[in-house]
């Protein structure tokens, strides 16, 4: 599949498209991205029921962690990529006017493609252990075991000491490139797989091909959204805070049950964001039927 070579001004009309959708069919669109993080959410709490289990009770080994935690911890990470593309198909559907309920989100389960985006989640499994083990290297071997007694100290309320890697600047540009090229592979195989019918190999070829000749424009919709991100959070916050106070008059679970509501839909709002603009990226990147967002001419009034 070819990869169209786009401006770095692309990368600023994904964040612009993408802050758009759902807006054709949000009962859909948005219901979906709850319905994905209420999935996360019950995986969630299954994995920290295991772990309370195994660290309280009498048989807490490594033969049972690595029988009971583990495995789940894999599933999860294997449903993450299945969901993903749910979440793009129903985007997809609504942008394209036709007729989609927010339970779509599991449609990948009843395609063929289901085998080659779990493959995918097992791929970030690898990917992850192998720039663990790079990171370690870089990062000396005791580092990362003071970082985690750091972690540890500061939950008992501890001062945090931060440790010192032995190559602070190398480490910085490796986990920059490892953050890059692995979002870059999962959020452009998805729909390769998906959507483009490609083998895993061929998306992940893919995928890398178009993070590497349209570096400008990922990134800077990357930055867009991190930066969309912070002072979203911070916007958010501030009104849960408040909303969360005026409900308190009335009773505490009042007030955190709103505030709760506003986060969820903060969350579901970053997943549609997100998984919107990756599938936008798809779209304009590679050579598909579908019609090309229209490129960023300027800021209206």
């Amino acid at each position: 599949m070819q990869v169209r070579k786009l401006p770095v001004s692309q990368g600023l009309a994904w964040f612009r498209a993408a802050i758009d959708l759902g807006a054709r069919n949000p009962r859909a669109v948005f219901g979906a991205a709850l319905l994905f993080i209420a999935v996360l959410y019950m995986l969630a709490a299954v994995l920290g029921l295991v772990a309370a289990a195994l660290g309280g009770g009498a048989r807490s080994d490594g033969t049972m962690f690595l029988a009971v935690f583990v495995p789940l911890f894999i599933a999860m990470m294997v449903l993450m990529p299945i969901l993903i593309g749910g979440l793009m198909h129903v985007i997809r559907e609504a942008e394209a006017g036709r007729p989609v309920r927010a339970r779509d989100l599991f449609a990948p389960f009843r395609t063929g493609r289901l085998k080659g985006l779990a493959a995918l989640g097992a791929l970030q499994i690898v990917l992850a252990i192998l720039g663990g083990l790079l990171m370690i290297a870089v990062a000396g071997p005791d580092y990362w075991a003071q970082y985690m007694d750091m972690v540890r100290g500061a939950m008992g309320g501890a001062l945090p000491v931060v440790p010192q890697p032995q190559h602070p600047f190398v480490l910085a540009v490796l986990q920059l490139a490892y953050n890059y090229f692995t979002y870059a592979i999962m959020l452009l195989a998805v729909p390769l797989v998906l959507f483009s019918g490609l083998s895993l190999m061929d998306a992940v070829r893919g995928s890398l091909r178009a993070s590497v000749q349209n570096i400008g424009a990922n990134l800077l919709a990357a930055l867009l959204f991190v930066a969309g991100v912070l002072v979203a959070a911070i916007a958010v916050t501030l009104l849960a805070l408040l909303v969360n106070f005026i409900g308190g008059l009335v009773h505490p679970i009042v007030g955190s049950v709103l505030a709760l509501v506003i986060f969820l839909g903060f969350a579901a709002v970053l997943l549609v964001v997100l998984a919107g603009g990756a599938y936008l990226a798809w779209r304009d990147t590679f050579d598909t039927p579908q019609a090309r967002t229209p490129g960023f001419t300027g800021i209206e009034a």
